[in-house]
């Protein structure tokens, strides 16, 4: 490959933005210039680990498997939502081998061939000849084959190694060396081949861009000042007059500014034209209220004024400023950014995606009301840039260097950072910023997520000096976009056991956190809230934002009350069976967190993690396998969760009613709260024709109506939410059922989150709910963040039975439970959790209605032993639609596993 032209020295006010990389084919616009030609159909591939460079140089591939690129051989094992277990392969990481042949008619003057993704390393031959190799599994490059390139028959061969690096000497050893990700390998982007008519030519080794840069040097109402730069390869043997011209034209097609450029290029020299472009009355890009673009057009001459090469891309004109107190401007107008985080994954395609689904997955973001994306974690496809553009999206562009700087081994062993890696963080760095420079929406580069993680190495912090090197690179790269990063556990000692807290704030010019409160972390909305505070007043001058936040959502998991017991945060190891996410928690969730953004206006932005389930081989949680939960929408794009429409309510200008829980249609209990989200003016809910309550605007704060205590009908339940938009309306329906045993009888499973177990004689019980006071927790979570008994039910053998013990309440609590007025059988399920319990460590009281039925009670001393189960029935009178049952500690804590109210 050939790279040239270090970008140096430039102090531009503002930056003018329009796509890169991407050219159009000659066959769609007749373009004669610059010609490129698609590499898509009719390569061979096998996936072979072993196979030698020269039996691979010397085979006809007809035994390969027939594919097309994109192609991944990871499509099912790294995009699957397969469940998986402690036995399950991880998905295979190996070297593929890309065979192609493609006829070519007469020599160009000049041809090159363009990879726009291998993944991590791939290793390049034309024609038996050896081109080069490229380390970077996001970024495009490009290998000059002039002289490589054959009338005729030609042979491609491309071998491509995902396997996971060891060592810092392996050759997959590159960033990201971590994440909770997958890495998929193959030829995952386009191929293409590229020929101009002569051998000077607009830079195509410059680190795969465009060779064009542009910057708004300055912008208002009356004009803009657009500086272009071109950079020019001269690969005659001879000297060269050549000529730079520059045309802006706008959406009609007028040209509304022009520039020359006449520059002298030496033999097998590179050189640089800038020119001006001075343009009246400029129309701006601002984001989502109006993403309008420009085609800024760039053409080489020679002497005899015939046009040898031709590039032309979108363009915008825009300037953004970022302000510690008051957040973000674009164009002088203060712009909010409600964001998602989005990855380059797709249920069984992984990452081998194209123009088609990119623009269905950002066409979801629009419609939840969404105006900004990070591209997590690392470089996307150009096309996801452009189509960012298109829509005013405005876009936070990330390298891949991600939780470390050495691989666990040597970090255990204390190995030092090898230089090499160093140097292809740089090199990614100048791809990613020279590729994209002209995208328009890009608004910061950053340089870094999460590095604290695993960047103390034997007490030896390994990450941030390398974060100050990418730091001052992409300031010489770019001075003027801000960089940043996503920070991990700067002064958040809950995770210190696992990861040291490593500060990394103060480096970049803007910076942003990764912080999942009520997930991760404890503490709500507040607690999350003044953990922002204390960030903007430790660093008062640097603008701050929020990178990460969410929740896991299992569509088949509900809850009926987010409180009710501790989620299964993750499970790493396939160990926990079954890890509840119930897709209630993550409403509640999103709706606390939220609310403390919200507050703060000195936020330049935030970003959910996150838009899309994704492939994250380590995981095992909720009800699928090898996959993160945390998407707003799941992995297929098939079904927009709950809190989508949370988000959509808030954001979007587009009329939203949306009842939620409306996948847990077998209710547990008959008395539940109903949410819904709505930005009507008002709304009413019915119930089976009736009218529950009615619900105005500005009792519906962020945009969620609650309506209190609707008392389901045994059997079917139909729910409409109608909401008034003016004199418009929009509606919303969900079906739920009551079984007749569940509209008679409580059955309640004590500090469980999910709903819906169902016991050996056909009970179907409820999650902890209608408590109040003490905590839920699970008796045994394999996972690093939950909190855990580390023990399970001894003497209940069958498993639906043994589920309604799996978890306690536990403290000083009650429940108040709302009943019709009558006789009721209570039967209370009681198990000591501590592992090493003795007769008298705990003893507590039971009473009903304010009368004790359950007096100084020792499990331990009546069950023999810890973990054990009993149960405990007592006859009560309602006499006020209520009973009141309150769980009082004498000694220690009171505890419960699970309850159940009969009628007689």
């Amino acid at each position: 490959m050939t790279r040239a032209f270090t970008l140096r020295g430039l102090r531009l006010a503002a930056l003018l933005a329009c796509s890169s990389i991407s050219f159009t084919s000659s066959a769609a616009t007749g373009d004669t210039v610059r010609r490129e030609t698609p590499l898509l159909e009719h390569w061979r591939f096998v996936q072979n680990d072993t196979l030698a460079d020269s039996a691979a140089l010397a085979s006809s591939g007809t035994d390969w498997q027939a594919v097309s690129v994109p192609h991944t051989w990871n499509m099912t094992d790294a995009a699957s939502t397969a469940q998986t277990s402690p036995d399950s392969k991880p998905y295979k990481r190996g070297r593929g081998w890309y065979r192609l042949e493609f006829d070519h008619g007469a020599l160009p003057a000049n041809a090159w061939l363009q990879f726009d993704g291998a993944s991590i390393v791939a290793d390049v031959w034309l024609n038996g000849k050896y081109l080069g190799r490229h380390r970077g599994a996001f970024t495009a490059f490009r290998f000059d084959v002039t002289d490589k390139l054959a009338a005729g028959k030609n042979v491609l061969l491309v071998k491509v190694d995902n396997s996971a690096p060891v060592h810092g000497d392996d050759l997959t050893a590159i960033a990201p060396l971590g994440g909770d990700f997958n890495m998929s390998g193959g030829l995952y982007r386009s191929v293409s081949l590229i020929e101009t008519p002569a051998r000077a030519h607009l830079a195509l080794g410059d680190y795969g861009s465009s060779g064009v840069y542009a910057d708004t040097v300055s912008v208002d109402r009356d004009r803009a000042n657009v500086r272009v730069r071109a950079l020019v390869e001269n690969e005659k043997a001879t000297d060269a007059g050549l000529t730079l011209r520059t045309h802006l034209i706008d959406a009609t097609g007028k040209t509304v500014s022009s520039s020359v450029r006449r520059l002298r290029v030496g033999a097998g020299a590179k050189a640089q034209g800038e020119l001006v472009l001075s343009v009246p009355r400029p129309h701006l890009w601002q984001g989502v209220a109006n993403p309008y673009l420009y085609r800024l057009q760039v053409e080489l001459a020679d002497g005899a004024g015939r046009v040898i090469d031709r590039v032309e891309q979108p363009f915008g004109i825009r300037q953004f400023r970022f302000d510690p107190q008051a957040g973000l401007f674009l164009n002088g107008q203060h712009l909010r950014l409600h964001g998602v985080n989005l990855h380059q994954d797709w249920q069984d395609k992984a990452w081998a995606i194209g123009p088609r689904e990119i623009d269905a997955s950002l066409a979801m973001v629009r419609e939840m009301g969404a105006n900004a994306v990070r591209l997590a974690h690392y470089p996307h496809a150009a096309h996801t840039y452009q189509q960012a553009g298109r829509l005013g999206l405005v876009v936070w562009a990330e390298l891949p260097f991600v939780e470390r700087s050495l691989t666990p081994a040597d970090c255990k062993a204390g190995a030092a950072i090898p230089p090499a890696f160093l140097d292809n963080l740089d090199d990614q760095l100048r791809e990613m910023i020279r590729q994209h420079y002209n995208d328009p929406g890009i608004a910061m580069w950053s340089v870094a997520n999460e590095v604290a993680m695993g960047g103390t190495c034997h007490g030896v912090d390994t990450v941030t000096p390398a974060v100050r090197r990418l730091h001052a690179l992409a300031k010489q790269e770019d001075p003027t976009r801000p960089t940043t990063l996503a920070d991990f556990n700067e002064d958040y000692p809950i995770v210190g056991p696992m990861f040291p807290v490593l500060p990394t704030g103060g480096i970049t010019d803007i910076w942003a956190v990764n912080r999942y409160h009520l997930w991760y972390y404890p503490g709500g909305g507040d607690a999350f809230g003044a953990a922002l505070d204390r960030f903007h007043a430790k660093y008062p001058t640097h603008p701050l934002g929020v990178s990460e936040y969410g929740a896991g959502a299992a569509l088949s998991q509900q809850t009926d009350n987010p409180l009710g017991g501790l989620v299964g945060a993750m499970d790493m190891h396939g160990r926990s069976r079954v890890v509840y996410q119930p897709e209630g928690y993550a409403n509640y969730v999103h709706e606390q967190i939220y609310a403390a953004l919200a507050r703060r206006d000195y936020l330049w932005g935030s970003f959910i993690w996150s838009m899309f389930d994704f492939g994250s081989g380590t995981r095992h949680e909720g009800d699928i396998g090898g996959t993160n939960t945390k998407g707003l929408v799941t992995f297929d794009r098939a079904t927009r969760k709950d809190p989508f429409y949370f988000y959509k309510a808030n954001w979007s200008e587009a009329p939203v009613t949306w009842i939620t829980g409306r996948r847990y249609r077998d209710r547990a209990y008959r008395v539940t709260d109903v949410r819904v989200y709505s930005n009507a003016d008002m709304v009413t809910l019915s119930l089976n024709g009736r009218e529950i309550g009615v619900r105005k605007a500005d009792e519906c704060p962020l945009r969620t109506c609650v309506f209190e205590h609707v008392r389901l009908d045994e059997g079917s339940n139909q729910l409409q939410a109608q909401g008034m938009h003016g004199t418009a309306r929009t509606s919303d329906a969900v079906a739920w059922t009551l079984a007749p045993d569940n509209a008679r009888n409580v059955y309640l499973a004590a500090g469980q989150i999910a709903t819906g177990q169902v016991s050996s004689d056909g009970h179907r019980y409820g999650s902890d709910n209608f408590f109040v006071g003490g905590q839920g927790t699970p008796l045994e979570l394999d996972s690093p963040y939950g909190s855990r008994f580390g023990t399970h039910v001894r003497n209940v053998t069958d498993v639906r039975d043994a589920a309604l013990w799996a978890a306690v309440r536990h403290g000083s609590f009650g429940y108040r439970i709302a009943l019709e007025n009558g006789r009721y059988r209570v039967r209370l399920g009681f198990l000591d959790p501590v592992k090493d319990a003795q007769p008298g460590t705990r003893r507590f009281s039971v009473t009903a209605n304010g009368g004790v039925v359950l007096p100084s009670l020792d499990i331990v001393a009546v069950a023999g032993a810890p973990a054990t189960a009993i149960t405990r029935n007592f006859d009560v009178e309602v006499r006020d639609g209520i009973l009141r049952l309150d769980l009082v500690p004498e000694v220690g804590e009171a505890v419960l596993s699970n309850l159940v109210v009969e009628r007689l």
